[in-house]
């Protein structure tokens, strides 16, 4: 009789080493495909949440858009000397978490100095704030303020734009312009943004160190996928932006899609951005 053989061979293990290496390396980009997916899925959600609290904020406040920002006594961060509470911090009660301001495709901002990561989080948004449109900086320089508009004046909320992703700080500081709480770390700026003032309807001043295009001083280093060039908004998925609209609806859109109806490309100066079709442009309340 045969002697019984009860073990594997040095080739026998080698094969099955192989093929357990074949099926992993089949396997992991799938598995890194589906959390991809799923974190893009929970993106999408928070930022819809995001719009439907907005909506839900202007229901309670006479139909008016949220504030920029507001002065606020007890605020636990302060912007020049005045203690300032964010769009973000006013539209809390209506999300519950702090959390929501965060994207779920990138890590959460590190907190601030002496401040919790919940409270930071609603100063270091991963939302920007289409503020131009919804409550816009208006007045005399030095003495310009939020004005936030009725939502009743939106011509077509569902082309219009509200949120969308936000570039990461990077470790850069917040800038002021012209001493108000316009924040780089929670706001969008339009595409078509020149001498300060948008140039639409509503005009508002703009961030001019972060406008779309090239030149722009922006933040020093920061690369086309977290907003250099296309007004702080970044760049998430499959080269598209998580974007929220006035209607609350939510979607992935590329820069192209979401710059329609001016002539921006990557590669253009942020002085010849013009409006090319206005009734494709998604940045005014027309």
């Amino acid at each position: 009789m045969g002697r019984h053989r009860d073990a594997f061979t040095l080739i026998e293990l080698l094969v099955v080493i192989a093929v357990i290496a074949i099926l992993a390396a089949i396997l992991f980009p799938v598995f890194a495909q589906a959390k991809t997916s799923a974190k893009a899925t929970a993106t999408l959600s928070n930022a819809k949440q995001l719009g439907t609290a907005m909506a839900l904020y202007s229901t309670d406040y006479d139909d008016l858009a949220v504030l920029v920002g507001r002065e606020e006594p007890t605020a636990p961060v302060n912007y020049g000397t005045v203690p300032t509470i964010t769009w973000a911090g006013l539209i809390l009660p209506y999300v519950k978490s702090a959390v929501m301001f965060q994207d779920p495709m990138v890590r959460a901002e590190s907190p601030i100095s002496g401040v919790s990561a919940e409270q930071t989080w609603l100063y270091h948004t991963q939302f920007g704030y289409a503020f131009t449109i919804h409550s816009p900086w208006q007045g005399s320089l030095g003495t310009a303020a939020a004005n936030p508009i009725s939502q009743t004046q939106l011509a077509s909320p569902s082309e219009t734009i509200l949120l969308a992703a936000k570039k990461g700080r990077s470790g850069n500081p917040d800038y002021l312009y012209l001493n108000t709480p316009i924040w780089g770390a929670n706001l969008i700026n339009p595409p078509y943004c020149q001498s300060v003032l948008t140039g639409t309807n509503p005009s508002s001043y703009c961030a001019p160190n972060a406008r779309w295009g090239t030149g722009s001083p922006t933040y020093a280093g920061q690369p086309f996928e977290e907003g250099g060039m296309t007004g702080g908004i970044a760049v998430r998925k499959a080269g598209k932006s998580c974007a929220v609209w006035a209607d609350s609806h939510a979607a992935w859109k590329s820069p192209d899609q979401l710059a329609a109806g001016t002539n921006w490309r990557r590669d253009i100066p942020f002085s010849q951005i013009v409006i090319t079709d206005i009734t494709k442009y998604q940045w005014d309340m027309d």
